[in-house]
C-alpha cells in the first residue's frame, strides 16, 4: 500500500507541477519501474488528474488570472519551431546536459556523504537541526542578494519569472552587446552594463548549479526537479544565443530563412538536463 501511495504521490507532484497529469502518470512509472503494479495505473491518473485540475482553477477563483492558460508561454512559431539543420546544436545540448545532470547526482551525493562522514558535525547537526538549513539558506541569499552578487545572475527574479524569460522567443542581445539589449519586461534583470549577456548566463548557471546541488541536500521537501529545469533552460538559452550571435539573419534552407530562437533551445536543455538527473525520459 505505501508503494501504491508513492506512485501517486509522484503523479501528483508532476501533474501539479505542469498541469500535465498523462506525463505525471508516466514520470511515475519510470521513477517506480522496480515495483510499479499495473493497477496503479488509474489510480495514478485519477490523483494527478484532480490535482492538476485544482491547481490551474485555483488561481482563478483566487483572481490571479482570468482563465486557465498555461503554466510558462512561449510564443514559437507554429508553422516550424527550428529547422533541420539545428539538428547537430541540439544534439551537443542534450550531450551537455547529459554529463551536466551526471555531475549534478555527483555533487548531491558527494556533498551528502561528507556531511555524514564526518561523524563531529552530524552530531552537531543532528542536535540542532534547524542550524543546517538556516545556514544555508543564508549562504544562497547572501550570494542571489540583487544589490550584491545576484545583480550578475537575475538575483531579482522569481524561480518561475526566471524561467518565462529563458523561453522567451525572441534574442535578448545582438552579439551579446549590453546596449543592444532588447528591453522586454522581466527580462531586463539579465541585462548587466559591465558584462554581456553571455557572461550573465554563465555566471547564473554555474552558481544556480552548486547551490540547487547543495540546498537539495537540507531536511526539506521542495525537490529538484525545477532548479534542475531551470539550469537546463539558462544552459540551452545560453547556446541559443550563441546560435543567434553566430547566425544572426538566420539560417538559410531551401531559399528560405528561418531565424533562431533561443527559447527553443532553452526548452530543449531544460528537458534534456531535468532528463538526465531524474533518469526518466517522460
Amino acid at each position: 500500500r505505501n508503494t501504491e501511495m508513492l506512485a501517486a504521490a509522484c503523479a501528483v507532484g508532476v501533474g501539479c507541477c505542469f498541469a500535465a497529469p498523462i506525463g505525471g502518470v508516466l514520470f511515475s512509472i519510470e521513477v517506480t519501474s522496480t515495483f510499479f503494479a499495473v493497477r496503479n495505473y488509474w489510480r495514478g491518473f485519477l490523483a494527478a488528474t484532480v490535482s492538476a485540475f485544482f491547481f490551474r482553477l485555483l488561481p482563478v477563483w483566487t483572481g490571479d488570472e482570468e482563465t486557465i492558460t498555461a503554466l510558462f508561454k512561449t510564443r514559437f512559431r507554429f508553422e516550424f519551431p527550428f529547422n533541420l539543420q539545428e539538428l547537430p546544436a541540439f544534439a551537443v545540448v542534450g550531450i551537455a546536459c547529459g554529463l551536466g545532470g551526471a555531475l549534478f547526482v555527483y555533487l548531491n551525493r558527494l556533498i551528502v556523504q561528507f556531511i555524514r562522514n564526518q561523524k563531529t558535525v552530524n552530531k552537531f547537526l543532528m542536535k540542532k537541526r534547524l542550524l543546517y538549513p538556516t545556514l544555508v539558506t543564508l549562504l544562497i541569499s547572501t550570494l542571489t542578494f540583487p544589490p550584491g552578487f545576484g545583480q550578475f545572475m537575475a538575483g531579482k527574479l522569481t524561480q518561475g519569472e526566471t524561467l518565462v524569460t529563458l523561453l522567451d522567443n525572441r534574442t535578448w542581445a545582438k552579439q551579446g552587446i549590453a546596449e543592444e539589449f532588447d528591453y522586454i519586461g522581466n527580462s531586463q534583470a539579465w541585462k548587466h552594463p559591465q558584462v554581456n549577456i553571455f557572461v550573465t548566463l554563465v555566471i547564473f548557471i554555474i552558481m544556480k548549479f552548486w547551490m540547487s546541488a547543495l540546498a537539495t541536500t537540507i531536511p526539506v521537501p521542495c525537490g529538484a526537479f525545477m532548479p534542475v529545469f531551470v539550469i537546463g533552460a539558462a544552459f540551452g538559452r545560453l547556446v541559443g544565443e550563441c546560435m543567434a550571435a553566430w547566425f544572426p539573419d538566420g539560417i538559410h534552407s531551401d531559399e528560405s530563412i528561418y531565424p533562431i530562437v533561443p527559447g527553443g533551445y532553452a526548452v530543449v536543455g531544460a528537458a534534456a538536463l531535468s532528463g538526465a538527473v531524474t533518469h526518466t525520459v517522460s
